[in-house]
């Protein structure tokens, strides 16, 4: 499932140069049915052909929509702190992102993400903090 394109005066054009097929269960949230489960799993690629590099790398684990929206949170929700780690050079092809979060509470949340690459490898990973969504 692709998020739907943003209108077209908006400035997101991150959609415009991503490949993003998310798995339906975890995008509830664009049909008004949050699972109330903080997680998203998608597949990645850049739009252009181009095999993965530690820069595609530096841009997944930071690409998917915040995790709280899973919990029905929506708006804006600015990151205070994210960490990320390469862990291997990916092989070429589609990665697959996998994200969660642990505890949403008091207008903060975590978001956990693991990236992996064709063969299945862990290639990047990230913990990231954030605020709840503004507006």
């Amino acid at each position: 499932m692709r998020l739907p394109d943003p209108k077209p005066d908006s400035q997101m054009n991150l959609n415009a140069q991503t490949d993003l097929r998310f798995d339906p269960p975890t995008v509830g949230w664009l049909t008004d049915t949050p699972t109330n489960h903080p997680e998203s799993r998608a597949y990645f690629r850049l739009a252009e052909p181009q095999d993965p590099d530690p820069y595609v790398l530096a841009l997944a684990v930071d690409a998917l929509p915040p995790v709280a929206f899973s919990a029905g949170l929506r708006g804006w929700a600015p990151t205070v702190e994210l960490t990320w780690h390469l862990r291997a050079l990916p092989a070429p092809g589609w990665l697959t992102i996998l994200a969660s979060g642990r505890l949403i509470s008091d207008d903060w949340f975590d978001e956990d993400v693991e990236v992996h690459d064709s063969t299945g490898r862990l290639v990047a990973q990230s913990r990231q903090l954030a605020r709840v969504g503004r507006g």
